[in-house]
């Protein structure tokens, strides 16, 4: 199954974040969802984080079929898949409430196996 996936080429987002030290230039990222345009990307840290998509440059823009889409007031963006709800859900991952924490682990695999491959023999799941 095709994913969007990106490449980090500049580290300096347009509100003065550093990127450098979560992400590696020109590593390749598949997204995992959208929020407000921005790419939810697992970081170098294995964290679901928001980044500022200008800073990357798209190698594949097919999206997930199963994306539930939104398009917000002002024309942003927001797609995620139907398991991890827009609101809440990643407060509640860097909360580390441990049902939301193991669910997205548990799911990661299904919904992105080209990052779980990357990412799952290097932690305890």
């Amino acid at each position: 199954m095709v994913k969007v996936r990106v490449v980090l080429r500049n580290p300096h987002a347009a509100d003065g974040r550093d990127f450098r030290h979560s992400l590696t230039v020109g590593r390749e990222y598949e997204v995992i969802g959208l929020c407000a345009d921005d790419y939810q990307l697992l970081n170098d840290r294995d964290e679901p984080i928001l980044y500022d998509a200008c800073c990357f440059e798209v190698t594949d823009p097919a999206e997930p079929a199963f994306w539930v889409c939104e398009v917000g007031t002002d024309g942003e963006r927001y797609a995620h898949p139907p398991e991890w709800p827009a609101r809440g859900y990643f407060e509640d991952w860097h909360d580390g409430v441990a049902a939301v924490v193991s669910e997205f682990w548990a799911d990661l695999p299904r919904l992105y196996p080209w990052t779980a491959n990357a990412r799952l023999p290097n932690r305890r799941v």
